[in-house]
């Protein structure tokens, strides 16, 4: 009896230290993913479909066009993202300049996908990411340019800091 004991210690040690090394290769490889749609030479919009696609930036499946945004690198590969905070921040995690990139939004107002360095963003709309940008084709007096909206972000003068929040809804 004492001899199995000893036995099953280093067993379930070894078993133990197996599996940690499996899943912690297997997260790994998720988190280095592409999450590209490949072949898009034409830098248009893609057509997806809902819940299948997952924001490269915080892995959420995109469940709503209202927020949604798709990037498209020179390469033709396209990164679909559910909040434009997601792509600003991926972009400058991966060292993307938006010169080289076409990115679309789909506007609230026109239900369709606009050039997003062209939309007008709200600092108030709900979004997945509770960032708060929602962008639009039309402007109005309290929308701001993608540039300043990019800066915003940038600096985390978002929806998510309390003291925005506050400024911007009175809550």
């Amino acid at each position: 009896m004492a001899l199995i004991k000893k036995i099953q210690h280093p067993v379930l040690y070894m078993v133990f230290f197996a599996l940690s090394i499996g899943i912690s290769l297997l997260l790994m490889g998720c988190e280095k993913s592409d999450d590209a749609l490949k072949h898009n030479h034409a830098k248009e919009a893609l057509p997806f479909s809902l819940g299948t696609v997952q924001c490269p930036k915080c892995r959420m499946p995109v469940e709503s066009l209202n927020n949604a945004v798709q990037v498209v690198k020179p390469n033709g590969n396209t990164y679909i993202f559910d909040d434009v905070g997601c792509m600003i921040l991926w972009a400058k995690e991966n060292k993307q300049d938006f010169n080289t990139l076409v990115s679309w939004v789909y506007a609230h107002d026109s239900h369709h996908w606009i050039d997003a360095q062209k939309a007008y963003y709200s600092l108030t709309d709900s979004t997945p990411m509770r960032y708060g940008f929602g962008a639009y084709e039309k402007p109005h007096a309290d929308f701001i340019s993608f540039e300043k909206m990019r800066l915003r972000m940038l600096r985390g003068l978002t929806l998510k800091d309390p003291k925005i929040r506050k400024h911007l809804l009175g809550h």
